[in-house]
């Protein structure tokens, strides 16, 4: 049975389903995760945030000692954590990565990138109120990066990449939706 449906001017033909609620573009799981041109926009988004991430990682893993300096000049962290926080993060970034870009663990590691920007974010806010005369380091490690005020920015938009992240679905090319581990969005 053929229904005809009227949003926002555009003319819909469904079958079955409208009795329900649901919106021709909405697959399923909300206004987020059904039509197309959305999961497409997802998978980019997704994509985007996972070669950030994994970059990030890879940039820092192997100048461990480096990463450690310019961590103790951000003067957030005790001097006993600095070292162990230089060593784990950028591992966990290039963990992160991977799983957003595969597609496996997709809210999980969302919603760990998010704390992890998240920290980021406030020690980046901090030294700016302190008015410090820091680089970020979070890419490239040798200062040519850019100030704080970028960083912060750059920061600001992984974060709301990843609550986009945590609350969506990207199915396209997931390895969640291959083990079936998206059914119940």
């Amino acid at each position: 049975r053929r229904v005809r449906l009227h949003v926002r001017g555009h003319l819909f033909w469904r079958v079955g389903r409208v009795a329900e609620g649901r919106l021709p573009c909405q697959g399923g799981g909300g206004a987020l995760n059904g039509s197309r041109i959305t999961q497409a926009l997802l998978l980019l988004l997704r994509l985007a945030l996972g070669c950030t991430m994994l970059w990030a990682g890879v940039s820092k893993v192997g100048e461990t000692a480096l990463f450690a300096l310019t961590v103790r000049g951000y003067d957030i962290l005790p001097l006993v954590l600095v070292h162990g926080f230089a060593v784990v993060v950028p591992w966990l970034e290039i963990l992160f990565g991977v799983c957003l870009l595969t597609g496996f663990w997709t809210r999980s590691s969302a919603l760990a990138s998010l704390f992890l920007l998240s920290s980021f974010g406030i020690a980046i806010g901090v030294n700016l109120l302190r008015e410090a005369d820091i680089t970020c380091g979070c890419f490239g490690l040798d200062g040519t990066e850019g100030s704080l005020t970028g960083a912060l920015v750059r920061d600001t938009v992984m974060i709301v990449a990843t609550v986009i992240l945590y609350f969506t679905s990207s199915r396209i090319l997931s390895v969640d939706a291959f083990i079936g581990r998206d059914r119940g969005r």
